[in-house]
């Protein structure tokens, strides 16, 4: 079994590493269909996925409690959630291995509730203006949601988790850094923090991301952003050092992303 926070951080991992749709495919070497991003998020957590590689399959065999949802807050952070396509309508192609099958539904796509409030959810499909992962704000034909059974919902974080210091915002240009839901760009804004605020650290995600906690929300802030122990009371021969420090922090994870898009 897997946390949840671990299984959301690696449906992160997963999403920037695929760059196009491929069907079969769960991420490796930049290639991903739907069931394909959770798959590839429990394989990064160190699991194994030995079942059927399909959403019809997950949807009867690897999630608990699926149920049917109308509004967001039926929606559990870390579930997967499907679109379903019931017999007679249009584009309905349930395979015919599940013919004994007593649910008749076709689910042809399946998402991860990466975010409640705001909602998100994200998955990895081919239609649009361009192929790969896509970040939706609204349910719309998402009616059914479960538990993925190899993930340990109980571990869910309730808002119980305490900051380990205090760290404030700053940015050598601009008035805020946005925390986001999950670490990944893509991931949709929670607050814009205004520089000069402090925020509570709640753990370091990676070198890039840093989790922390504003006015009582949970989420993520580039790392580079953020510097333990400043005061607005600091004189500037301290204050300044530890700006220029900043910029240098940020001139050097830009220029790794460059070197990271050129290799």
């Amino acid at each position: 079994m897997i946390s949840v926070s671990t299984f959301l951080e690696n449906v992160e991992r997963n999403a920037a590493r695929v760059n196009r749709y491929q069907s079969g495919g769960d991420g490796t070497g930049g290639g991903c269909d739907c069931i394909g991003l959770p798959i590839g998020a429990v394989r990064l957590a160190g699991e194994k996925w030995p079942w059927t590689h399909g959403s019809n399959y997950a949807a009867r065999y690897r999630v608990d409690n699926l149920r049917m949802v109308s509004v967001a807050d039926d929606l559990v952070l870390g579930e997967l959630v499907f679109k379903a396509r019931e017999p007679g309508e249009k584009g309905y192609s349930l395979p015919s291995s599940y013919d004994t099958s007593a649910d008749r539904r076709d689910y042809y796509h399946v998402g991860v509730v990466t975010s409640v409030s705001p909602l998100e959810i994200t998955h990895c499909t081919k239609n649009g203006e361009e192929n790969g992962i896509f970040r939706d704000t609204k349910l719309g034909q998402w009616k059914w949601a479960g538990t993925l059974n190899i993930v340990d919902y109980a571990d869910q974080d309730n808002g119980e988790a305490l900051p380990i210091y205090e760290a404030t915002v700053t940015a050598p240009s601009g008035k805020t850094v946005n925390m986001r839901a999950n670490p990944s760009m893509k991931s949709s804004v929670m607050e814009a923090v205004p520089i000069g605020e402090r925020v509570g650290i709640l753990g370091e995600y990676d070198d890039t991301w840093t989790r922390i906690e504003y006015h009582g929300k949970k989420g993520y802030m580039m790392a580079r952003y953020l510097i333990q122990g400043i005061q607005e009371e600091e004189p500037e021969e301290v204050l300044v050092p530890r700006i220029k420090l900043l910029e240098m922090r940020a001139c050097i994870a830009d220029c790794m992303n460059i070197i990271d898009k050129l290799v």
